[in-house]
């Protein structure tokens, strides 16, 4: 590396730095104003906590992301960053919850049994982020083929059948898919009709109940691409992509 080029990813592993660091600051300096009853020119929040906190974890996922940029532009060709971003979208958005969730859960600990200072929005945001989590999980595993499945009949197939069986039930995927798309944002109409808040943000849980559609929304993406795919299979005569079995390395 020439001097004077900076490391793929180093900004956004800066930022996280700056943001993880003005956090760690700001609950020193509370805590200290607790503990000795001084009032601070100025307080976060619960909200305002949260959102720093989240800034730096998606910082944090930026920087690996430019780093997988890096390697792929090293090759003849550079895909782009939508082709990357698309190949990988779960991916990079279960890193941000899982760091946000973990980095939420220790710092949580850390705050209430060392500095007796514990926050209130820490649980409450883990609880959603998992929720995420999971949800973007399952479309993650759509693309991956990895979901739990019986293939007792499968096995008891010709090779010849495997495709249009998987055409079919990536057709029952995508109805009930669509199905829980429907519902879900029908969910969210509601919360922000009435204004639904969660109890310690005091924000419209519309936020968080939009895991369900958003990750629906990416489950109807993936089925029709694992259409296409099979499809093409078929037409070529090649071997029909089965994903992994369980506990497969």
């Amino acid at each position: 590396m020439k001097q004077g080029t900076r490391r793929p990813g180093s900004a956004p592993m800066v930022v996280a730095g700056i943001l993880f660091a003005l956090y760690v600051l700001y609950v020193l300096a509370a805590a200290a104003a607790q503990k000795s009853k001084v009032a601070m020119p100025f307080r976060l929040g619960d909200l305002g906590e949260f959102l720093l906190f989240l800034s730096a974890s998606v910082a944090f996922v930026t920087a690996f992301l430019r780093l997988d940029m890096q390697v792929l532009e090293t090759g003849a060709a550079s895909p782009g960053l939508w082709p990357v971003i698309e190949e990988n979208a779960e991916r990079y958005a279960m890193l941000v919850f899982y760091v946000f969730v973990c980095a939420v859960i220790v710092q949580e600990v850390v705050r209430r049994f060392v500095l007796n200072y514990s926050s209130a929005w820490a649980e409450e945001s883990a609880r959603y982020a998992f929720i995420y989590l999971g949800y973007v999980g399952a479309a993650y595993a759509v693309r991956e083929r990895a979901h739990v499945r019986f293939d007792i009949l499968l096995q008891r197939l010709p090779l010849r059948l495997h495709g249009y069986v998987y055409i079919f039930a990536e057709l029952a995927t995508l109805l009930f898919a669509a199905f829980a798309l429907y519902w879900s944002l029908h969910t969210i109409g509601q919360l922000l009709r009435f204004e639904g808040e969660s109890p310690v943000l005091r924000v419209n849980k519309a936020w968080f109940v939009a895991a369900v559609p958003l990750s629906f929304a990416l489950i109807i993406l993936r089925v029709v691409q694992a259409i296409r795919r099979d499809v093409s299979d078929i037409r070529a005569g090649r071997e029909i992509f089965s994903g992994k079995a369980m506990f497969e390395e």
